[in-house]
């Protein structure tokens, strides 16, 4: 079962700047309200994921259960790269987290207008931490199974 919950929230990972990249596309053809709905959808499903991940890390003992029969664990390649992966991802849910918040308060009153500067590069930094958090999401699984 934890191989299965791992696999589906890396899924997850992997497959949500594709979604999120589909969405701003969206809205560049002024389909906002698709936008809206695609960014809220994701946003929840990938929330939920993330509290899933968390509470089987929690459940097996923490992080260093599920990593800890990897050859990596405890090198500074594994703990660079779990860390910054940590870091990236906390800090890229609680941007999305408000640019989601502030953006369905505003939708149809200043969005798009006033706040769409705000709204881009806030959108742009989620993305490329969605990236990066996807990146090393498979770097972590990969190493945490031995599959390299």
């Amino acid at each position: 079962m934890t191989i299965t919950i791992m696999t589906a929230v890396l899924l997850l990972t992997l497959f949500s700047p594709f979604g999120v990249y589909y969405a701003v596309k969206r809205a560049r053809v002024k389909d906002y309200q698709s936008h809206q709905k695609l960014q809220n959808i994701i946003f929840i499903v990938c929330v939920l994921g993330v509290l899933l991940l968390e509470g089987l890390i929690r459940y097996s003992g923490g992080s260093g259960s599920l990593a800890s029969e990897s050859k990596y664990y405890g090198t500074s390649f594994f703990k660079i790269i779990l860390y910054s992966h940590i870091i990236v991802a906390v800090l890229s849910y609680l941007i999305w987290t408000f640019l989601i918040i502030i953006s369905n308060i505003q939708f149809r009153k200043t969005l798009p207008g006033k706040l769409s500067k705000l709204h881009k590069s806030c959108g742009l930094i989620i993305f490329g931490g969605l990236i990066y958090t996807a990146v090393t999401a498979l770097a972590v699984y990969v190493m945490s199974l031995n599959l390299v």
